[in-house]
């Protein structure tokens, strides 16, 4: 059945390496140095926050589904995601401004109307007049989200968008992260939200019906891999809520950097990125704030080939997930949902077309983009489900400078690399036999309250320096 459902996917070209057109144009923007998966996956993001902005929903089985996305990102520290939000950020810039005038211009009617009706005069309006939230958030208390997102609902554009920039820091030390974690995996799927019941009427919020939410989350591997706290934290949230909810990156790529014969070539090389970046931002800029305007909120209705597809995709899904071992539970979960979170996708190239389908080439296109992350999902989760052992060689490697390392019994012990009580000394031995076991390119020695690690063959003169 694996086959039946697959060769039909093959047909259409649901598996070819592409990613969306939009998106490809898009990321153009950002600087060439970027790993393409991580460019590529912030840049559909924030394109699909965008079009949830626009408030054209998805028809589906006679639903109204918001067009939104939940992203996380695994990657080291300095590979340049600040620069790559601003790069899509500054060509949204004149879209999300001319967005704003229409909430603003929504907001006055409304300020208005309330005044009107209090028995005041239309002139009297800025008394009742309350500014718009605004449209990107940081992890605040659950009552303080469900009330920005109520407000956003008010208005005809604009749409919830949370940004985490470190998620393994904020899952130990902000305990609103997870109250917010389960309101944005709650409202993901049809976009509403029923509100917490509070004692106090004075402090209930109202319920979200039909609101766009989407997230951008990131997160690093030293931190959720080798942190005990974190990573048991991290299983907790992405097993129950956002595995089936989340397209994820996990970037463990090092891009290479530019080798130039002279000053001369790479200051050429600058100047061509600047030129590419400039070009791409000037075609597109105008396209996205042309949007505002031309986008209606009449749903978007969905061609025939695109439910068959759906369903084929469907059910390749549920089939490929038998073939994944039981201990990776995440991974399940999140192939079982790719169907649904493609169709949002689809929904989104639709709209940033200013197309008022969803044809059977932006189902394709979907499918293909949630195909370049699928993998990246086990990888992760293979990582997560390794012994201690393994993580420590790992770990010894990842922090190796010139091929060694150490590691104090204090940070082994912190690191949950040994546990329970005992002889440290048989405790670290012991660590060390498995560590040879699963390793057995590197060498690892016990000295004292240390482990030190070396990379193949080191020098014995260097030995006695680490030492």
């Amino acid at each position: 059945m694996l086959e039946m459902y697959k060769a039909s996917l093959e047909e259409a070209g649901c598996f070819e390496k592409e990613y969306p057109k939009v998106f490809k144009a898009a990321a153009e923007v950002i600087p060439g140095h970027i790993p393409e998966k991580m460019r590529l996956l912030m840049t559909a993001t924030e394109l699909i926050v965008y079009a949830g902005h626009l408030r054209k929903p998805i028809m589906w089985q006679n639903s109204k589904i918001p067009v939104n996305t939940i992203s996380f990102l695994v990657g080291g520290s300095g590979i340049g995601k600040g620069l790559s939000i601003k790069s899509i950020a500054n060509v949204l810039k004149p879209g999300n401004a001319e967005i704003d005038k229409h909430r603003v211009a929504h907001a006055k009617a409304k300020a208005v109307e309330d005044a009107e009706a209090d028995g005041k005069g239309a002139k009297d309006w800025r008394k009742y007049y309350s500014a718009p939230r605004s449209l990107k958030s940081a992890v605040s208390t659950l009552p303080g989200t469900m009330k920005h997102l109520a407000k956003l609902e008010e208005g005809k554009l604009g749409a919830g968008y949370m940004y985490v920039d470190e998620i393994g820091s904020e899952l130990v030390s902000n305990k609103d992260l997870s109250e917010n974690i389960i309101a944005l995996a709650i409202g993901y799927d049809t976009g509403e939200i029923p509100p917490k019941l509070l004692k106090d009427d004075a402090n209930q919020v109202e319920p979200i019906f039909n609101l766009p939410y989407s997230a951008l989350m990131f997160g690093s591997p030293a931190n959720i891999i080798y942190d005990p706290l974190v990573s048991k934290k991290f299983k907790d949230e992405f097993s129950t809520k956002l595995s089936r909810r989340t397209f994820f990156g996990f970037i463990n790529e090092d891009i290479p950097k530019p080798k130039f014969d002279s000053i001369e070539e790479s200051r050429a090389y600058d100047k061509a990125e600047r030129e590419r970046i400039e070009k791409a931002a000037v075609t597109l800029e105008p396209w996205f704030t042309s949007l505002v305007a031309a986008t209606t909120h009449t749903p978007l209705e969905v061609e025939d080939e695109v439910a068959d597809i759906f369903s084929d995709y469907q059910n390749y899904n549920e089939w490929y997930a038998e073939t994944i071992p039981n201990q990776y539970p995440m991974t399940k979960l999140h192939r079982l949902h790719l169907q649904w979170k493609s169709l949002k996708v689809a929904g989104a190239l639709a709209i940033l077309e200013n197309d008022d389908v969803i044809r059977k080439e932006h189902m394709v296109e979907a499918i293909r983009f949630s195909e370049m992350y699928a993998p990246d999902m086990h990888t992760f989760e293979v990582e997560l489900e390794k012994e201690p052992y393994e993580l420590f060689a790992d770990y010894m490697q990842s922090i190796s400078v010139n091929g060694m390392a150490n590691i104090s019994i204090h940070q082994l012990r912190k690191k949950g690399f040994v546990k329970g009580n005992g002889s440290p000394k048989n405790k670290m031995s012991e660590l060390v036999d498995l560590a040879r076991s699963y390793d057995e390119a590197n060498k690892y020695e016990v000295s004292g309250d240390y482990i030190h690690f070396y990379e193949g063959v080191v020098n014995d003169s260097d030995r006695d320096e680490l030492a």
